[in-house]
């Protein structure tokens, strides 16, 4: 099946073509949901800023120059009104631990759970980490951005982009290493 480019289809959305727009909605709306779950913690607070990220781009989807992009271009729109969220909160949500945020695609119960388990244990220890942080690892590790496309998107240097980066991934093993000393401990 033929795969229409971003760019077709934001050309036919902006000259109308309900089901171009809807293409292009379908294409994102999942992946910008689970990058607001992974920073904000919270399923109601994802779908809000699914939704404040869908406003913007029907506002502005003429806007886009295509300088980088497309995908560059809106995950810089839903970095920008996550971190405005965040910063009105101004408080970590503790993460749910009921709601499943993954379908794992593990043969047997057992790896099914180890992987849930080792989801969980990884979202709780990223919820941790400062805002700025948690951001280059979700763009780096969950997104694919290169670190210079987070650079473009963040307007810092790709430096302080690595920096970031290395230093979330130090306090996430050290964050790990400290939880599993503690859960081989109960046992």
């Amino acid at each position: 099946m033929f795969k229409r480019s971003d760019e077709s289809l934001i050309e036919k959305a902006i000259g109308g073509d309900a089901k171009a727009w809807q293409q292009l909605v379908s294409r994102y709306q999942a992946p910008l949901y689970y990058f607001g779950l992974r920073l904000l913690g919270s399923p109601d607070d994802a779908r809000d800023l699914l939704q404040d990220v869908l406003i913007v781009l029907c506002r502005n989807l003429a806007q886009y120059r295509g300088d980088s992009s497309f995908k560059s271009w809106l995950f810089g729109i839903a970095n920008y009104r996550a971190m405005d969220m965040l910063r009105k909160r101004k408080t970590t949500t503790e993460f749910t631990e009921e709601h499943d945020f993954y379908d794992d695609e593990a043969p047997s119960f057992e790896q099914q759970l180890y992987g849930q388990q080792t989801q969980r244990l990884v979202q709780q220890q990223l919820r941790c980490l400062p805002p700025e942080q948690r951001l280059v690892v979700e763009l780096r590790f969950y997104q694919q951005f290169t670190f210079d496309e987070i650079a473009d998107q963040l307007a810092l240097s790709s430096n302080t982009i690595k920096s970031r980066f290395y230093a979330a991934l130090d306090k996430l093993r050290t964050q790990l290493e400290l939880a599993d000393v503690e859960q081989s401990a109960n046992f």
